[in-house]
């Protein structure tokens, strides 16, 4: 079945996960609004994914089926672990990891990916906080509607966007890293990282997940 996807249709299912991952279900307009593509194009990817026994639609929304969980699976787990190389082995930063992993992901045998992922002592996430799958779930709410003054730790960083991802390393917010939010303004959130104060502004906290430290 591997073999039938082109990497355009492969992109696609990896997508469709994800989106299952975060929000719990994929939508047409979510694909539509993330490869910024027409609904022309999207409708015929899905329609060959459906036809390939991937997906399955219903009620506007798309589900993988379980050949199309173990294929997403199988390009994540990829992914991530081509993200773990770049960044903790050659030292790359986490922006052209994420750029570099897509291409990767394509291309590892089955047992190369098993041997980096040993040499990496089987992480549990990419670097962003996303997990390997099977390697278990994060769990955790948005920076933004975090308690005021209370202690919290990152956990994962939701959107794996450009500016996204420059932001959060701009301002230290990385998986593991304590942080705790001390105002809310309308767009401007002051928090402290590590005992340092900085201004971020709401879109990133809207995408930064933290967990409670108790």
């Amino acid at each position: 079945m591997g073999s039938e996807l082109s990497e355009p249709l492969e992109n696609y299912l990896k997508e469709i996960y994800e989106l299952e991952e975060i929000k719990g279900h994929a939508r047409v307009s979510d694909l539509i609004e993330i490869f910024r593509i027409s609904p022309g194009t999207i409708s015929k990817a899905i329609s060959k994914l459906e036809k390939l026994g991937l997906i399955k639609r219903g009620n506007r929304k798309i589900e993988l089926t379980e050949e199309g969980r173990r294929l997403a699976e199988k390009l994540i787990r990829s992914h991530r672990l081509s993200e773990r190389l770049l960044t903790d082995i050659l030292g790359l930063d986490w922006i052209r990891a994420h750029e570099l992993a897509h291409k990767l992901e394509h291309i590892w045998p089955e047992d190369v990916l098993d041997k980096i992922d040993e040499i990496l002592n089987r992480p549990t996430t990419c670097p962003h906080g996303h997990p390997i799958p099977g390697r278990g779930k994060v769990k955790g709410i948005v920076l933004s509607e975090a308690q005021i003054n209370k202690d919290y730790k990152v956990v994962m960083i939701i959107r794996e966007e450009e500016w996204v991802l420059a932001l959060a390393g701009q301002y230290g917010l990385v998986p593991g890293i304590r942080v705790k939010l001390i105002n809310k303004n309308q767009d401007k959130y002051e928090i402290e990282v590590n005992g340092s104060l900085k201004e971020i502004p709401k879109a990133l906290a809207d995408e930064v997940l933290v967990d409670g430290i108790n």
